[in-house]
């Protein structure tokens, strides 16, 4: 047994999440594929298998979100220093007119983290209005500050830039030409029965979103009921535009993101122009606080990369508990997928999967990363 399947049985002896696929593909191809534990323990258990289709929460933003703003900025559709009033009225003559695509991709908008957009209205217009009123944090281009809301406003461009929805975008774009189209995509639990029966278990009865909305003191009736099944966890996402954004809203298979990892790499270049990806993944923020390239976290050993990877790896993580990274020295990509938010991340005595916790999940992929990394080597 590898280290990194000793890794993997520890994370579900403590309730880390009730299941959990990881891999590692290099030059060559896959060197490690496993899988462990449950995809759903509600309504009916059903175990990880190499189709289980994982919720991959803020994967999205890299995978789709930069990725599809940057294939407008290749075809000369879109340019990284357009300000966002040129393609949204509503942030005109507000404080958000200094906001460009770039600052938006490198999280430097000045935007807040996160607001429930849903409590004033649901739907792609009313998200404009409230995304245009939302307090900032700061103004553009001061420093570093991962905003969900920032992604929301990158939706609507590139919708409105394509002349499309986010999916269909995404699958003539990325998923189809990369042959992923029922591994990586939006909304399965729309596309057809078999798909929806792929995904793994979400969280009960939106537990997280209740918690955050009531301690804002916000009122919101449409919370959903049950473990949710092939739709997306994340609450924005879920009422933008029925599950599609580009904060969230992504679906996939270890292999396919391991795959869409792959068409990162230096010399991989299948649906972004080479000189696109190597921009994409320098750092844009020296002196902001936090190294960030176009949608991608520059991997340090502070943060969920660690010591492990070498320099210039770069990747992001999904509140799910996902995590992608890339290692331009080794040409390696390490993913990590799980469901810690299934059925219930909050601490609940009856329940034996209370899941981890966001530091002891950045841990977790700390120690896979190093664990994964000697695979390599070996």
């Amino acid at each position: 047994m590898s280290r990194v399947d000793s890794l993997l049985d520890e994370g579900l002896e403590r309730g880390l999440f009730a299941g959990v696929a990881a891999g590692i593909a290099g030059p060559g191809g896959v060197i490690l594929e496993t899988y462990r534990g449950a995809a759903r323990v509600e309504p009916r258990e059903a175990p990880v298998e190499p189709g289980t289709l994982w919720d991959l929460a803020s994967l999205t933003k890299p995978l789709a979100g930069a990725h599809l703003a940057l294939s407008l900025v290749d075809a000369g559709a879109l340019e990284l220093v357009s300000p966002v009033s040129r393609f949204a009225d509503v942030f005109r003559k507000t404080r958000f007119d200094g906001v460009t695509i770039g600052h938006l991709l490198t999280h430097t908008s000045g935007m807040a983290d996160w607001f429930p957009c849903y409590v004033r209205g649901e739907g792609r217009a009313a998200y404009l209005r409230t995304l245009s009123e939302v307090d900032p944090d700061g103004p553009p281009g001061r420093k570093t500050n991962y905003s969900c809301l920032g992604y929301l406003v990158l939706a609507s461009i590139v919708e409105s830039v394509s002349a499309q929805p986010l999916d269909g975008f995404f699958r003539e774009r990325v998923s189809d030409p990369l042959g992923l189209a029922d591994d990586l995509l939006f909304l399965p639990g729309d596309a057809s029965p078999a798909l929806r029966g792929r995904a793994a278990g979400g969280e009960r009865d939106d537990a997280t979103e209740r918690a955050l909305v009531a301690a804002r003191k916000l009122r919101y009736v449409g919370f959903r009921s049950g473990v949710v099944n092939g739709e997306v966890n994340d609450g924005n996402a879920a009422r933008r535009a029925a599950g599609v954004s580009l904060n969230a809203g992504l679906f996939g298979t270890l292999r396919a993101v391991l795959a869409a990892g792959r068409a990162w790499l230096p010399g991989n270049a299948r649906t972004l122009a080479e000189g696109t990806l190597v921009d994409a993944t320098r750092d844009h923020t020296p002196g902001l606080g936090e190294p960030r390239g176009l949608g991608w976290q520059l991997a340090t050993a502070e943060n969920a990369g660690g010591e492990a990877l070498g320099k210039g790896a770069f990747g992001h993580t999904g509140f799910t508990g996902t995590s992608l990274f890339v290692d331009p020295e080794t040409q390696c990509v390490f993913g990590l997928l799980t469901n810690r938010l299934h059925p219930l991340r909050t601490p609940d005595l009856a329940q034996p999967n209370q899941g981890a916790q966001p530091g002891e999940m950045n841990d977790f992929r700390r120690r896979f990363h190093d664990a994964a990394r000697s695979l390599v080597e070996s």
